[in-house]
């Protein structure tokens, strides 16, 4: 009897969320995590770090991507670069997330990338540079604008992103580009093999 059965590739890719506290990065995890289907109504503090792991189908694939999602603390009694740098060891990719609200917390992400960064300066961590609470542009409470999101991505070989954890509105876009760039890196990783074969 004929199986239709196609076994998939699954590929794991560690992703870190850095940003100042308040940003929303749990409330962007949680979101993405659970689907759309779970937004924390209470702010609790990330101490530490908090983990989660989400299998992103590969479109047009029998590949899947697992991401690895380590949510780091965001509050400065927490965050000491040489405390959270265990935690960013074998980053695949960083998420590094700003409150389009508080521009304290869009000149923290120099900080943020370089500290990830730093762990493994011979082969930069890639990711994305994700702008959230895009919501409160309808209230005019937004005090950075997308121009200089999109600058400071493109300056730091980050891709540029905006969402709103609160509505949900495109949490997926940039986990479903992570994971996307980490197959491509996977094929682009097998042809060079099978190139020197």
């Amino acid at each position: 009897m004929a199986t239709s059965h196609k076994s998939t590739l699954v590929l794991r890719c560690k992703v870190v969320l850095v940003g100042d506290a308040h940003v929303g990065k749990s409330a962007v995890r949680e979101m993405f995590h659970s689907g759309g289907q779970h937004y924390p109504k209470h702010y609790v503090m990330t101490a530490g770090v908090d983990f989660c792991v989400k299998m992103v189908n590969i479109p047009d694939t029998n590949v899947a991507v697992e991401l690895y999602l380590y949510d780091c603390a965001g509050q400065s009694i927490f965050n000491q670069l040489d405390h959270m740098s265990k935690h960013w060891e074998n980053t695949s990719q960083v998420v590094v997330c700003y409150d389009v609200s508080s521009r304290e917390s869009f000149q923290s992400c120099a900080k943020w990338l370089q500290g990830v960064r730093g762990v493994r300066p011979a082969n930069p961590v890639g990711g994305v540079l994700l702008a959230n609470k895009i919501d409160l542009r309808e209230t005019g409470r937004a005090v950075v604008d997308a121009e200089e999101g999109v600058e400071f991505a493109q300056a730091n070989g980050l891709e540029y992103y905006e969402c709103s954890a609160l509505t949900g509105g495109a949490v997926d876009e940039p986990f479903n580009y992570i994971a996307n760039t980490f197959y491509k890196k996977y094929e682009e990783s097998v042809s060079r093999a099978e190139d020197l074969a």
